[in-house]
């Protein structure tokens, strides 16, 4: 057993009416052995709350916590939901309850917050790491989603400049953002998929801003080789071609290049399941009013 003894048990309906918690026979020995108060810690709280501990008891045939219906109801908790149980100090009669739902959002937040505040890549590397493994999803798939939701939850804007003037030098890509990209797209090129390790190990790209003048968006930014960087820069670029806000086609010097863009495909299968549920929404509207 670890130093703080830890068990969890699943949320029955009946017990979740009832406001308490069923304790399982096996864990009794952890617990008072009259009835009597408890002191509870809530999930990540350092507040003590005092509840009642019931010792088994033959009718009801189980121990319990009971006092919850407060922390099920601020804390929306569903039947089938885990809660963790540990003891923080056995003989002072100490306990942490908390929802196993509801600490894994917070500790998906904090990652999320790290990963943006980010200044250098391996520490966003290591906030992405500890991304997948609070939500239980690949490092590329989170990748994914995080520039999903940034470009939804935000809009093109000025590209901030470091050094005005004739010496003029645009702000270089945010760390977060360049791992998301690297690890989206495996640092190869979004038009022909070209990249070199590098003596640190990591795959060599670049990141370019179709508009050097708008900020780091991610529907501004595409990974790309130094070539292909140049071409953006020195060659004739015309005929974009767009799917849902993001560039899935271009021509450099007459050449039509598909643009590899796994964003528009989830950005199209997003608005496909939008309507679908909308027009749902509607026929079941229709039906009741008829």
């Amino acid at each position: 057993m670890s130093e703080r003894q830890h068990f969890t048990i699943r949320v029955s309906a009946s017990r979740l009416e009832k406001g308490l918690l069923a304790i399982p026979q096996k864990f009794k020995s952890l617990f008072p052995e009259t009835r009597g108060p408890i002191a509870i810690f809530f999930d990540n709280e350092k507040d003590l709350n005092e509840l009642t501990f019931q010792p088994y008891d033959p009718v009801v045939k189980e121990n319990r916590v009971l006092g919850l219906a407060r922390w099920f109801s601020a804390r929306a908790v569903r039947k089938g939901d885990l809660v963790s149980i540990t003891v923080e100090d056995q003989g002072r009669r100490r306990y942490r309850i908390a929802l196993d739902r509801y600490v894994l959002e917070l500790q998906e937040l904090s990652a999320r917050q790290g990963l943006k505040a980010a200044e250098t890549e391996p520490e966003a590397e290591r906030q992405l790491s500890l991304l997948a493994h609070v939500t239980r999803r690949r490092p590329r798939v989170v990748a994914k989603d995080e520039l999903l939701r940034i470009a939804s939850e935000s809009v093109p804007a000025p590209r901030p400049t470091v050094l005005p003037g004739i010496a003029e030098r645009h702000e270089v890509v945010p760390s977060a953002i360049r791992v998301l990209l690297r690890e989206l797209h495996g640092g190869k090129c979004q038009l022909c998929s070209f990249t070199f390790e590098k003596s640190s190990g990591g795959p060599y790209f670049e990141v370019h801003h179709l508009d050097a003048h708008l900020g780091h968006h991610p529907r501004n930014l595409l990974v790309v080789c130094p070539n292909c960087h140049a071409q953006f820069e020195y060659a004739s670029v015309t005929d974009f071609r767009w799917a849902f806000g993001w560039l899935v086609g271009v021509t450099i010097n007459g050449k039509r290049l598909s643009v590899r863009q796994p964003l528009a495909v989830d950005s199209r299968l997003g608005t496909t399941i939008a309507l679908v549920v909308l027009f749902t929404a509607i026929r079941v509207v229709k039906r009741l009013a008829e």
